[in-house]
């Protein structure tokens, strides 16, 4: 039965990501105003896409304290990250904008995604080219887009959350967008609870091959998450450091909460 699933999933996702590189295509060719009307119009291509690819997975995403989402016209979406689902979800649920690495880009499949979705490509190491790429974060945010940082810089293996980077956390005091946190947490896989070991399974960290992850996760039947909106951190009056801290305490001590009983 795990390999039937393989059988069946595999081509609808295939089929989803060549309409999805077409119509991305032809978004990205399209006259736009501006540089965040063509985003904008990325972010569509990416919304479908995601929310397919979702289905086809069999990935069922709660979203929690929907209504805080709500209550604002944009906001600097900031998540903890541990597996490229975290991605398919949020793009598919927040209609927003990501901001990813130079690496991404050039990974087969997921880079696509991210290119057809509008991302921000930036050289975290460099603060040369940080400054040229918070600018644009910026100007996008104040053209009203949400925009999804993960200010841990790469992915965790699940067992706790990674130190967080505070650079582009300075597109929110230069925009004067308030930031909304987000605790994603996977509970069940295949009709039990998530626990310690199953991270191999959902999980895309430490260099691991993507073909090998992306075959696991189709093995399985389902794999449900929630997604918790945490209370908003304005920052009106802060620096980037002061929202960093902020950021991190909230999430660290929600996902913290979610590990008990699981490792």
């Amino acid at each position: 039965m795990r390999y039937l699933r393989i059988i069946i999933k595999f081509p609808l996702a295939i089929l989803t990501f060549i309409v999805f590189i077409l119509w991305g295509a032809l978004f990205y060719i399209l006259p736009a105003k501006n540089e965040a009307q063509k985003r904008r119009q990325l972010m569509i291509v990416a919304t479908w896409g995601c929310s397919t690819l979702l289905k086809i997975l069999r990935i069922k995403v709660e979203i929690k304290n929907w209504d805080v989402f709500k209550s604002q016209k944009n906001w600097y979406i900031m998540g903890n990250h541990m597996s490229y689902t975290d991605i398919l979800m949020v793009l598919a649920k927040f209609h927003t904008l990501f901001i990813t690495s130079n690496e991404m880009k050039a990974k087969p499949i997921l880079g696509q995604i991210c290119f057809f979705g509008g991302s921000f490509f930036v050289e975290r190491r460099k603060i040369t080219t940080l400054k040229d790429e918070i600018p644009k974060i910026a100007d996008t945010l104040k053209a009203g887009l949400n925009i999804t940082l993960f200010p841990e810089g790469k992915c965790s293996d699940g067992r706790g959350l990674l130190p967080f980077k505070s650079a582009l956390i300075e597109s929110a005091v230069c925009s004067g967008v308030n930031v909304l946190p987000l605790c994603i947490m996977y509970t069940d896989i295949s009709g039990r609870p998530v626990k310690a070991d199953d991270f191999l399974t959902i999980g895309y960290f430490n260099g691991m091959p993507f073909p090998r992850q992306f075959k696991r996760l189709m093995m399985e039947k389902e794999l449900k998450a929630v997604i918790e909106i945490l209370p908003p951190v304005m920052t009106e009056g802060k620096d980037r450091k002061m929202i960093k801290a902020e950021i991190e305490e909230k999430m660290n001590s929600r996902y913290n909460q979610y590990l008990v009983g699981r490792l």
